[in-house]
């Protein structure tokens, strides 16, 4: 009989545009499957749920680090002069244990927003939230 074995934080890193962003300390996320419920002419109960357009948003909370030029320093995720060049990026995390295994992993998505916590006797925290598409439909599936 096979032992289960529970997944720790520790266990997992996460990846930005193919880059290891080594600063999170946590990363909340949820995926919205676009099921919606479809009606019949004058039906008060759905007839079916149908599936259109999967998006996923998420928070990471981390450290701010010295001269780093935190995550408009990590390869322009961010630009605050213009926003309009803010690229998509890949957001992944990794097993660490077996760096293939990818636990979560969103082709397309934007940094929308960003905030940072001072104190003056803590470290300074940063937290951004990223939104994200995975542009799958049913087709792409067999």
């Amino acid at each position: 009989m096979a032992k289960s074995v529970v997944l720790k934080g520790s266990e997992c890193r996460l990846f930005l545009g193919g880059k290891l962003y080594g600063e999170a300390q946590s990363i909340s996320y949820t995926i919205d499957y676009g099921e919606t419920e479809i009606y019949g002419i004058d039906a008060i109960f759905a007839q079916e749920i149908a599936p259109t357009k999967v998006s996923v948003q998420g928070q990471v909370t981390g450290l701010r680090v010295k001269l780093s030029g935190g995550l408009q320093g990590k390869g322009g995720m961010v630009g605050i002069q213009n926003r309009l060049i803010a690229p998509y990026i890949a957001v992944e995390i990794r097993d660490r244990n077996n760096d293939e295994f990818k636990l979560m992993y969103i082709p397309q998505a934007k940094i929308t927003q960003e905030s940072m916590q001072i104190q003056a006797k803590g470290v300074v925290k940063l937290s951004f939230v990223f939104k994200g598409i995975i542009p799958y439909n049913a087709l792409d599936f067999d």
